[in-house]
């Protein structure tokens, strides 16, 4: 039937086939002169005469087989121009064996069938290809009379000739495209698709100023951290808008698009790819805790992609809630999928009531205070809301048979010098317990900050920047680890799908980021000059490290994601009768407000086999 419907008329223009046929015939009798010139060219013309209609016949019927008219010539292309030729030679065996067939009229030399091949197909390429430039030519002055700016694409690979190829080839163009910037030497001073390549990045600032360029694309698939802050930086300083390209081989979206912070920064972000979660999710019934805030809420929509049974989206701060509920009912289509839980998991009773209802299968546990100074103010609410939290959770999941846990862990459960990091450790301590205790798939992801996170410190410093300065810095060397949300929870959820009881896995995070370089970049971002925002450094407030740390030994143990370690099992870790009780002593103190609430956690987490005795 596909094959039917291009010789269907809509399929074709009666023009083109018009001017192919006069096309092919000139070809035929023009081969025929070549081969034989024009002392001889008598002796076989009446042959011709006699076949070259059916040769035209044959021609047209091939080239409507191949598809040939369903180009529009005005965007004729490489591809359209293989499968011309590719018709013209498959015709060619049908035009020989037609001179045979009819061989009462003589043969035509056998050389002529072959210079028509090559011949035919560079004249209808001729004249596709001067369409295509009228069109082209028409076109430009109308929207270059009204063009908004002078473009130049920076990199001449693959990309910045896809993006030249789509931007030349639209006729409502708003842009001038000038021409690229290129560092590879073997480009200097040639043309690409017309375009001249103007220099390299140490020409870029004289080439914008003399070509008055209002904007430059960024054509490359991974630039280097440091070049992009450059690019920014002297699109900044010239008035030139900086951007950085989109998915060119799509034929739908923007071409190009605005530079974010990732694109700045040293670390490249994985793509991660998740067949294997879909066995883990599709089907079940799936418990997010901590649903409404940035983790949480990218875990409840990957997980929602994978169509389990029930997903099940836990907070107790109600907008957070409202939001992702509001979000995810739709997109799944299926509104009584996904089901908003408004619960406080220090609440044992409502807890226990919402597994007694659902029965959760998979639960990724989300929730948790994890604002540094905030915790550190307020150490007993913190240890109520962190630790009590995820005991009854994971008391519910052994009660009522929950096949695989996951908590979502912090780097500042390393070694920890604040609450925040020690809560989070407890955590772990109570998840592997749970986790060899029951036998079953309980473990822990340890991973840096995200970018962008609700309360994180981006969206500070962007404030800090918006509203004039200055920017405050704890220290000029302080670093952390940064990764983008989507690709934190994507590896949360392959984890999950290699873990064994009792698991702490770590995501590989790249190379820890200076704070001090990440704020210059966001001002590059928001166009800000070097020096125009003021920097304080504040000093190190109580429960923060000047380097944070991922691994507890330097030992751990690779999986089979490249991007996903594992912590060696430690040979004399806590039962969970020992966790048991510590952790009810410890709740005890956080209850009644004790002072010594503090030195008891930091005392378990430095000795997770003390007797509750030793921490009371």
């Amino acid at each position: 039937m596909d094959i039917l419907k291009r010789f269907s008329p809509s399929r074709f223009s009666g023009r083109h086939v018009l001017v192919d046929g006069v096309l092919i015939l000139t070809s035929l009798y023009f081969s025929l002169w070549l081969r034989l010139g024009e002392a001889r060219l008598d002796d076989h013309l009446a042959m011709l005469n006699h076949m070259a209609l059916a040769f035209v016949a044959i021609r047209v019927i091939t080239f409507l087989g191949f598809g040939v008219y369903q180009s529009l010539w005005r965007y004729i292309s490489t591809f359209d121009a293989t499968r011309l030729a590719l018709a013209v030679l498959v015709s060619l065996p049908l035009n020989v064996s037609l001179t045979y067939l009819a061989n009462g009229f003589g043969f035509l030399p056998r050389a002529f069938f072959l210079i028509d091949a090559f011949v035919c197909p560079a004249l209808l390429m001729s004249v596709r290809l001067l369409r295509r430039r009228l069109f082209e030519r028409r076109r430009a002055p109308q929207t270059l009379r009204v063009s908004l700016g002078k473009l130049i694409i920076y990199g001449a690979g693959k990309n910045g000739r896809l993006l030249a190829q789509r931007m030349l080839g639209d006729p409502h163009r708003d842009r001038e495209l000038l021409g690229f910037v290129d560092d590879d030497p073997q480009t200097r001073d040639k043309m690409i698709l017309g375009l001249p390549v103007l220099g390299e990045f140490k020409d870029l600032e004289t080439v914008i100023v003399q070509l008055r360029c209002t904007e430059l694309v960024v054509a490359i698939t991974a630039p280097r951290a440091e070049r992009m802050r450059d690019l920014v930086l002297l699109g900044r300083k010239l008035g030139v808008r900086v951007q950085r390209i989109s998915g060119v081989e799509s034929v739908q979206g923007a071409l190009y698009q605005q530079v974010e912070l990732k694109d700045l920064l040293s670390r490249p972000s994985s793509q991660v790819d998740l067949p294997s979660v879909q066995s883990l999710i599709k089907g079940k019934v799936v418990l997010v805790t901590g649903a409404g805030g940035s983790i949480g809420a990218e875990l409840s929509r990957q997980i929602a992609r994978f169509s389990p049974a029930k997903l099940l989206l836990l907070d107790h701060a109600e907008y957070n809630l409202y939001e992702i509920d509001r979000e995810l009912r739709p997109a799944t289509g299926d509104f009584a999928r996904v089901v908003p839980l408004l619960v406080d998991m220090k609440d044992e009773a409502t807890l226990r009531h919402m597994f007694a209802q659902y029965k959760p299968q998979v639960v990724f546990h989300a929730a948790a205070y994890k604002h540094v100074h905030l915790v550190e103010a307020n150490v007993a609410s913190s240890v109520l809301n962190n630790v009590k939290s995820t005991w009854n959770l994971l008391r519910l999941c052994e009660q009522f048979a929950t096949e695989r846990f996951v908590l979502v862990s912090s780097d500042k459960a390393v070694n920890p010098v604040g609450v925040m990091g020690a809560t989070k450790r407890v955590c772990e301590i109570l998840t592997t317990a749970m986790g060899e205790h029951l036998r079953k798939p309980f473990s822990a992801v340890r991973f840096g900050n995200v970018l962008g996170s609700s309360g994180s410190l981006v969206p500070l410093l962007s404030k800090q920047i918006e509203e004039g300065g200055p920017v405050t810095i704890t220290h000029p060397d302080m670093t952390r680890y940064f990764m983008l949300i989507p690709e934190a929870v994507a590896l949360i959820l392959i984890s999950a799908t290699m873990s064994k009881p009792g698991d702490i896995n770590v995501l590989r995070m790249g190379e820890p980021i200076a704070i001090l370089e990440l704020a210059k970049s966001l001002m590059a971002l928001m166009g800000r000059a070097d020096g125009e925002i003021a920097i304080a450094f504040t000093g190190i407030r109580p429960g923060e490290k000047m380097f944070e740390e991922l691994y507890l030994t330097g030992s751990e143990v690779t999986t089979r994601h490249p991007d996903i370690l594992t912590l060696p099992s430690e040979p004399h870790s806590p039962s969970l009768a020992q966790v048991g009780e510590n952790t009810a002593t410890l709740l005890q103190l956080a209850e009644r407000g004790d002072a010594d609430l503090g030195r008891a956690l930091q005392q378990w987490i430095t000795n997770p086999r003390l007797g509750s005795r030793a921490l009371g």
